[in-house]
């Protein structure tokens, strides 16, 4: 006979078959709808991957199209820029790369470079033989401030037409430099600084750019856009115009204008740079 604990325990067993049949028929149904969703999210991706990369390939052929054209048409547009001009590129042996295209360039727009290639940063004075050497050759004791003095000394000396640059010879006759002739009447127009040491800028090299600028001559500091370290930045906060990409035809374009005194400031593609080029190029008359 049944009693209430009976029907209790069917009523329990109904309700608890139901549930889990609710719970199982859910399941089913949200896993058809994931699956369905997934399938329309996948499908969406893949048109947007497939867009994207249409787009992209159309980008890298406009790009590739528009360097072409800037690295055939940049010497013609600085051709004679720098005709009789002397520039004097102070570097170091981490700077090949952008040496290599900051020559180009001087020599597109008709000018002579010089190099001169310093060995060690800070001109070379930490070693006491330079050191000596150049404070001999200004005439003063080594426990002065002999950096500051070669600096103003070489500034000088470049820019002054048949001086005995007796400090300059000084610095090469000691291994700290390996300079280029320039010949006793040549006078540097201006200085290009792309001296890196240990991928670190060199502040003596900066030194040597503003004590030309103080002489009324031009200086400019450059970095290849592929291994840049600071030089544009600490250059430009120092008041010195810089070029941050002198690999690429641009920068080399750049370099020429501020060179040849027709623009100012720091040039590239770097978030400080005023701009990617002197623009315009050609102000109107």
């Amino acid at each position: 006979m049944y009693n209430l604990r009976y029907h209790i325990a069917s009523l329990v067993a109904v309700f608890l078959a139901l549930s889990v049949g609710l719970l199982l028929g859910t399941v089913v149904v949200e896993r058809g709808v994931l699956s369905s969703q997934k399938q329309t999210l996948v499908a969406g991706l893949t048109k947007d991957f497939d867009a994207l990369r249409t787009e992209n390939a159309g980008l890298t052929a406009q790009v590739s199209s528009l360097q072409s054209f800037a690295t055939e048409v940049s010497p013609l547009a600085v051709s004679g820029v720098l005709a009789d001009r002397t520039i004097v590129l102070v570097s170091s042996p981490g700077s090949a790369d952008a040496l290599d295209s900051a020559v180009t360039a001087i020599k597109a727009a008709g000018g002579s470079p010089v190099v001169a290639s310093f060995g060690a940063s800070g001109l070379g004075l930490a070693q006491p033989s330079t050191r000596g050497a150049a404070a001999k050759a200004l005439g003063v004791p080594t426990t002065s401030d002999v950096a500051t003095a070669v600096v103003q000394a070489l500034a000088r000396e470049w820019t002054t037409a048949d001086d005995p640059r007796v400090v300059t010879r000084a610095l090469a006759n000691s291994g700290a430099v390996d300079i280029q002739t320039l010949p006793a009447t040549a006078t540097a127009d201006a200085v290009v600084v792309l001296s890196s040491y240990d991928s670190k800028v060199d502040p003596a090299a900066i030194a040597l750019g503003k004590a030309f600028v103080v002489l009324g001559r031009v200086a400019v500091a450059a970095e290849a856009s592929t291994r840049r370290f600071g030089i544009s930045e600490f250059a430009s906060s120092a008041g010195i115009s810089a070029v941050d990409d002198i690999d690429q035809p641009l920068g080399r374009c750049s370099l020429t204008w501020v060179l040849a005194r027709r623009a100012k400031g720091w040039f590239g593609t770097s978030k400080g740079a005023v701009g990617p080029y002197p623009s315009p190029l050609y102000p109107a008359p």
